[in-house]
């Protein structure tokens, strides 16, 4: 896997900057503080190019407390870079896992208009409140243990051994978008032109590879009644 200093260094190489390096991501002036900040941007680009990519799932595993119904999504679920939650991959069971269901998700909005007590039970919907927390419908009455898949917010390379989550095969795409932002901003037409030629099938190969389909998306009418179109397709 490259770091982010061995991906800086390959971009000055192929935008053609004399010299070596750099010789550290940090601290850098002129031409290589250009080179260290457009890689830097790029990665970011890429990510923030598409809503769901594969390399940027996660998944966190929490156990409920009994009589506490609702949660910090950073201090309790130690979840701090929650993009959005995948709502179809949310499941809750006992401690054995023999009866694991999924949690069907409501809006906040939702819970407010529909309950006024939350008794105590086993939890079947889920929620996001205000001031990043999740919360149930019912209070639980057991430790159930909690499984959600989430996608991450984009990360951003800092130090020189930081490595982007990204196949090696693929972070060429990193190079490319970087040497382009680079000519782009010289006005080095040819230099972009080519940068462009090699940065697209490795991007459009990215996406085959590593792009996933939205999850559920909202409830449409149809002719036969309201249905979910979701990434499982009609329900």
């Amino acid at each position: 896997m490259a770091t982010f200093l061995q991906l800086c260094q390959r971009v000055r190489q192929e935008c053609g900057v004399a010299g070596d390096g750099p010789a550290s991501v940090l601290n850098q002036v002129g031409v290589l503080k250009k080179i260290v900040d457009r890689t830097q941007r790029a990665w970011v680009d890429i990510q923030a190019s598409r809503p769901y990519w594969k390399f940027a799932r996660n998944q966190t595993t929490f156990v409920l407390t009994p009589g506490t119904r609702e949660y910090s999504i950073v201090d309790d679920l130690a979840v701090t870079s929650l993009d959005r939650f995948d709502r179809d991959a949310t499941f809750l069971f006992e401690v054995d896992g023999n009866d694991e269901k999924a949690l069907d998700w409501i809006t906040y909005s939702e819970l407010r208009a529909r309950y006024r007590t939350f008794p105590d039970g086993r939890p079947s919907k889920i929620y996001e409140g205000r001031n990043r927390t999740i919360g149930f419908e019912r209070t639980p009455d057991k430790a159930y243990t909690l499984t959600l898949d989430y996608w991450m917010t984009p990360e951003l390379l800092g130090q020189n051994a930081d490595e982007p989550s990204l196949p090696e095969h693929l972070q060429d795409v990193i190079v490319w978008k970087s040497v382009m932002m680079f000519a782009g901003n010289e006005t080095a037409t040819e230099l972009y032109q080519y940068a462009k030629s090699m940065y697209t099938p490795i991007y459009l190969q990215l996406v085959a590879d590593q792009g996933e389909m939205p999850p559920t998306l909202k409830a449409y009418p149809l002719a036969t009644g309201s249905h979910t179109i979701s990434s499982r397709g009609f329900s």
